[in-house]
């Protein structure tokens, strides 16, 4: 996964008009973003019961999510259908002493998660949206609780990988909708599996090097 450090720092299968969008677009429209809303706050839900935390609490948990349209250049990828990017803020405290904070965005490749449900069905893309926000939040949440996993090496980031897709199936286990479970099906081999990830499943998280 590519946690890097920028430089500088429908249902069914929709309407017609819907169709449309998908076929031209790059970008997610009005009402799949407020999906990708309703998809945070659920995750967010979900994620502050699993791990007993309160993600209102910024200065623990300091995050926000974009959309592609909203994503600086050394945010976009096209290796994976998101990333979380981390910014390091440093203020001088003293005159010989200095103070940072970090900041997490979470940063959703809408071009590449549209390409993934226009190869099958359109119905894909709310479930889908869930899934890869509730994934990324919980790299959010472990990154924010030890900052040390945010910088490993390649092996370790693909056992960290591994462990979030386990947590994020935990999370969504009790969701009862048939299109969530077959995404938590398709992405069992991630975790669960020791022949590793089918590659015929897209990536999530970007698995190169820091940036």
């Amino acid at each position: 996964m590519n946690w890097m450090i920028p430089h500088g720092a429908g249902e069914g299968s929709g309407t017609p008009a819907d169709r449309v969008f998908m076929a031209e677009s790059i970008f997610l429209n009005k009402k799949q973003c407020f999906w990708v809303g309703e998809a945070l706050e659920i995750a967010e839900t979900l994620a502050e019961d699993y791990f007993q935390v309160d993600l209102g609490d910024f200065e623990r948990f300091p995050y926000d999510l974009q959309t592609l349209e909203n994503l600086k250049n050394q945010e976009r990828t096209r290796r994976a259908l998101a990333q979380v990017c981390k910014y390091e803020y440093r203020h001088r405290k003293a005159q010989y002493t200095c103070g940072g904070t970090d900041f997490y965005r979470i940063c959703l490749q809408d071009d590449k998660i549209l390409n993934t449900v226009r190869t099958e069905s359109l119905s894909l893309l709310k479930p889908l949206l869930l899934y890869v926000v509730t994934h990324e939040l919980i790299h959010v949440i472990r990154f924010s609780m030890d900052p040390k996993r945010f910088y490993l090496s390649s092996k370790e980031k693909r056992i960290e990988e591994r462990d979030v897709h386990r947590s994020t199936y935990e999370l969504l286990r009790p969701f009862k909708d048939p299109q969530v479970e077959l995404l938590l099906e398709r992405y069992r081999p991630w975790w669960g599996d020791s022949s590793g990830p089918d590659p015929g499943i897209p990536a999530l998280d970007n698995l190169g090097d820091r940036a």
